[in-house]
């Protein structure tokens, strides 16, 4: 009881400061990768890379936060913010790669698949910014929400948006997926930083410090971040209701944007940078088409902070194992419980608020007669419903849109289904609408 309430407490301070400091966004960013692996396949030369992703799960999902580690004050006092910014960019994942092949020829071991799998969460993470922030396109999500939320001003909208996605994702999503320890290959990143800067610019002990406090963050939102969602939805009626579908930085875009650097990042492990066009925005990373002039300026996506306190990190009981070429970071068993159990009575308690708002209305159906349903993650059935007679019998017929339909190896390609009526209307029966509907209509890549 008393280690609960210590690390509690040091979570609320963590809170506090998050969202003043830290870059947040955290939590959306290992749910863009997760969900980019979910239909992700590639054999590239000898190594299955979904296998390998989903075998160092702890690596994977540490990279895909790792870009933002040094943007903090409250890591060494901000003065590594420039390796921050410069880790987001296409140049520094060439010299990755360029490292691992230099070093570390196939078969790999496992150490280097975990660096591998952590490269893999960096490149999500490159790519989600892109969108997200609006950098070098136009009609990002963080623009957009500007625009319609903030009269305008994308400063405020970045301000609300980057930690408010945290508290969209926190309370609709399910986090049960996340490993309660992550592997940083700290002796591996510190020597890609020597080649890239031409000098020991950063040290391991330093990257394990800062990248735990991410850890530690995220593991912390869980307990707190949830409760906010009431207060961020009223500032955003945008970033709630289009958080996920969004065309260009929503989740489902981010995920399908990742899906396309794991493929590239695949690829150049295998065959080398050197015929890949590699301009300094990894969105625009090409290795099999003409090579297009799409070269865009970086733009930070981050202003420097003021120093606001070293507190934190003196707060931390720090649970960091080292290995031969990398550290690993825990969360105690009781600590993960007691998240789950305080963030799972919090959401039913809201959901039962808002079924209660409903059942008020004698137009809400709390029964329906029959369930339509795919068992494909992320389809987003019924976004787009419409009824007509398409079969010319006299009864109105059903067709649903799931625009979100991907299956291995094809990404948000989407569906169409088809469900006849007739005289007694649509079948009242439970259905998985890809084994039992009319008409199916998929579309291609």
């Amino acid at each position: 009881m008393v280690g609960l309430k210590i690390w509690s407490v040091s979570l609320v301070i963590l809170y506090h400061f998050c969202q003043k400091c830290i870059p947040c966004g955290i939590s959306t960013h290992v749910e863009i990768a997760h969900r980019a692996l979910e239909f992700f396949i590639k054999h590239e030369g000898s190594v299955n890379y979904r296998q390998l992703l989903l075998s160092h799960q702890d690596a994977f999902q540490a990279g895909s936060i790792y870009p933002d580690a040094f943007y903090p004050p409250i890591c060494k006092r901000g003065m590594f913010h420039d390796v921050s910014e410069d880790t987001h960019w296409s140049p520094f994942l060439k010299a990755s790669i360029d490292y691992i092949r230099r070093n570390y020829p196939q078969p790999w071991e496992q150490a280097t698949e975990k660096l591998v799998a952590f490269l893999f969460g960096i490149a999500s993470h490159m790519v989600a910014d892109i969108s997200w922030h609006s950098l070098g396109i136009d009609q990002g999500f963080l623009k957009a929400m500007g625009e319609i939320d903030f009269h305008g001003s994308y400063s405020e909208a970045h301000s609300v948006g980057d930690f408010g996605g945290d508290v969209v994702s926190q309370f609709e999503l399910d986090f049960s997926y996340l490993a309660s320890s992550w592997y940083v290959p700290v002796k591996d990143l510190a020597a890609i930083y020597k080649d890239f800067y031409g000098k020991e610019i950063i040290t391991e002990s330093t990257i394990a410090e800062c990248t735990y406090l991410l850890f530690f963050e995220l593991h912390g939102e869980k307990l707190l971040v949830g409760k906010l969602f009431p207060t961020f939805a009223s500032k955003s009626p945008f970033l709630v209701e289009k958080f996920h579908e969004y065309f260009l930085g929503g989740v489902d875009d981010m995920a399908f944007w990742t899906n396309n650097i794991f493929e590239l990042t695949s690829h150049m492990l295998e065959n080398g940078t050197s015929d890949c066009y590699l301009p300094e925005n990894p969105l625009f990373i090409n290795c099999t088409k003409e090579h297009k002039d799409n070269h865009i300026n970086k733009q930070s996506k981050h202003e420097h902070h003021k120093n606001t306190t070293s507190l934190l990190t003196k707060t931390l009981e720090k649970n960091i194992n080292y290995t031969e070429r990398g550290v690993q970071f825990n969360i105690q068993p009781w600590a993960t419980k007691s998240l789950r159990f305080i963030n799972h009575a919090f959401k039913t308690n809201v959901w039962r608020a808002l079924e209660a708002m409903h059942q008020k209305s004698s137009k809400h159906i709390s029964k329906p007669a029959a369930s339509y349903f795919l068992t494909s993650p992320y389809a987003r059935l019924g976004w787009a419903l419409i009824s007509a007679d398409l079969n010319q019998d006299g009864y109105e017929d059903l067709v649903a849109g799931a625009p979100g339909y991907s299956t291995l190896g094809h990404v948000q390609t989407g569906r169409v289904y088809v469900v006849y009526g007739n005289q007694s209307g649509l079948p009242p029966e439970d259905m998985d609408l890809d084994g039992k509907a009319d008409q199916v209509l998929e579309g291609h890549q």
